[in-house]
């Protein structure tokens, strides 16, 4: 169930090859902290970061705190509890500050401008055996709440209810990807980015869907069941 389907997609010559897979010495990073998972990477930009999932449950641990564990309050990229670190999810939801140096996710305001959107379709996220590509569809401002609260992933209805957030209000703010409405289906596998922009108080999110998946080990079982009949 890997990958998106659109003919919007180009092909992305940096995508999978030997390089790609060992850019990052995951036993390295091992050693300085445990929590290291992936490493996110978009070509042409500042963000090349680690990614974290505090061990203990904590979601606000990294809000706090750097890759190597220490306190800062520019804090570390990092993913919640919710999601698992397989990136198996279908919607795995990457969480950074935007601190005014520019650095960390500061960076994701730039693709509410069209050129940028346009220039940077890449995301690349790099495991341990693994390296995943994906291909940037949407990027817009929403009120700041935490999206695997509000909406059920576990489950094939709270995805869809997530696609029409996504593409249900077109509006000058708002960047779709030409050609990828009805493309994106409760069976993909999503990459989002999400930052709080400090002058407005939203969050800003820039969506990825999958299209490359070099160990092949990115699936899952869908559920189209009623959550309500559990």
């Amino acid at each position: 169930m890997c990958g998106c389907a659109s003919d919007e997609v180009p092909i992305d010559s940096s995508t999978g090859n030997e390089e790609d897979e060992s850019f990052v010495d995951f036993q390295k990073l091992a050693v300085t902290n445990s929590d290291i998972f992936a490493w996110v990477r978009i070509p042409g930009t500042m963000i090349d970061y680690p990614v974290l999932q505090n061990a203990d449950g904590d979601d606000n641990f990294y809000q706090t705190h750097d890759s190597t564990g220490r306190v800062d309050p520019k804090g570390a990229i990092h993913i919640e509890a919710a999601n698992i670190a397989d990136m198996c999810d279908f919607n795995e939801v990457f969480l950074g500050s935007s601190p005014s140096d520019g650095t960390m996710f500061a960076s994701l305001n730039k693709y509410l401008d069209r050129t940028y959107f346009d220039e940077n379709p890449f995301i690349h996220v790099y495991m341990d055996g693994n390296a995943l590509a994906y291909y940037v569809f949407a990027a817009y401002e929403r009120e700041n709440t935490r999206l695997l609260e509000q909406y059920d992933f576990s489950y094939a209805s709270g995805c869809q209810a997530f696609i029409d957030e996504i593409f249900e209000s077109r509006s000058m703010s708002k960047l779709i990807r030409n050609g990828w409405e009805g493309q994106v289906k409760p069976e993909n596998f999503l990459l989002t980015l999400s930052t709080v922009n400090p002058d407005t108080g939203k969050q800003i999110v820039v969506i990825g869907c999958l299209i490359g998946d070099v160990a092949g080990t990115i699936d899952r079982y869908v559920d189209y069941g009623d959550p309500e009949e559990y």
